[in-house]
């Protein structure tokens, strides 16, 4: 449920929101919100989905006429054709982010991930790249708020369920590149010159395709690379003293020394030979 004083302000940014298309749409509730994760710092993450968008001057223009005293209104996108748009902004104290997304898109990661075709595209705006898996994370915790044309219900009920195929091609490909780097002859030969920009790119990426694979495993979605340490909590089947491990990977705390390098390579691969150790029992069942 998202809170009162939340609602609230929902229900005002909503009559807005509605006039940034004129196509069908859907519009929903999604990010810390949805999930019952927000805390101070969170922001209201406000989805809508619609074949077509107006351009930034004319959304910027229904929040300025709909929604008294926005400040700080910022857009992006305007991109043709439209795949992705953005307009943020203040509002009685909160920061408001609204994502308009092109449903075409929607429906094809949907589609995709049924099949288990896994896509990443590398943006700016997020760490590790966005999947197209991430949009059916979005969809399955998002609370629809304005769904007239049942957009939103089909989806929710589709994605309901996690599809094996996208299971198995996750499992597969991260965990393949999870097992090149951490006994990697180049690695070693970092540590061992203490080329620390190097090896920290490389606990990075094994991290992050071991933290797919775990999410895959236990059938939940990436929900993207906010949070992350809270989202693995509430996993099942994960390795023995996960979050430390990985906060001691990623930030072992000491100065770069050639002991401290090996410890943490020797880390990464104790964490991965964890890891494969659950892969090789779920797949023995």
């Amino acid at each position: 449920m998202i809170p009162g004083e939340i609602q609230l302000i929902v229900d005002e940014v909503l009559v807005a929101v509605r006039h940034f298309t004129r196509a069908a749409y859907g519009i929903a509730v999604g990010g810390a919100h949805a999930k019952g994760a927000e805390d101070a710092e969170s922001d209201l993450d406000i989805y809508l989905f619609s074949e077509d968008a107006l351009p930034s001057a004319e959304r910027e223009s229904r929040v300025l006429e709909l929604c008294p005293g926005a400040q700080h209104i910022v857009s992006w996108g305007d991109g043709c054709p439209f795949a992705q748009y953005g307009t943020d902004f203040d509002y009685r104290g909160l920061r408001v982010e609204c994502w308009l997304r092109n449903t075409e898109l929607i429906e094809r990661a949907i589609v995709e991930s049924q099949a288990g075709l896994v896509r990443r595209e590398w943006v700016t705006w997020t760490t590790t790249g966005f999947y197209n898996h991430c949009a059916l994370s979005d969809v399955n915790v998002m609370i629809p708020i304005d769904d007239p044309d049942g957009i939103l219900a089909r989806w929710k009920s589709v994605v309901a369920t996690y599809p094996p195929k996208l299971r198995e091609s996750i499992v597969h490909t991260h965990l393949q590149a999870a097992r090149f780097w951490p006994s990697n002859f180049h690695y070693s030969s970092a540590v061992e010159r203490q080329d620390v920009i190097y090896t920290t790119g490389i606990v990075q990426q094994v991290v992050h395709n071991l933290i797919q694979v775990l999410f895959a495993i236990n059938d939940t979605y990436f929900p993207g690379d906010k949070k992350l340490a809270s989202a693995l909590a509430h996993l099942d089947r994960v390795p023995g003293n996960l979050a430390a491990r990985i906060e001691a990977l990623i930030f072992p705390g000491e100065r770069p020394s050639v002991v401290v390098l090996q410890r943490q390579q020797a880390g990464l691969l104790s964490l991965l030979r964890d890891v494969e150790l659950i892969v090789a029992n779920e797949d023995s069942h």
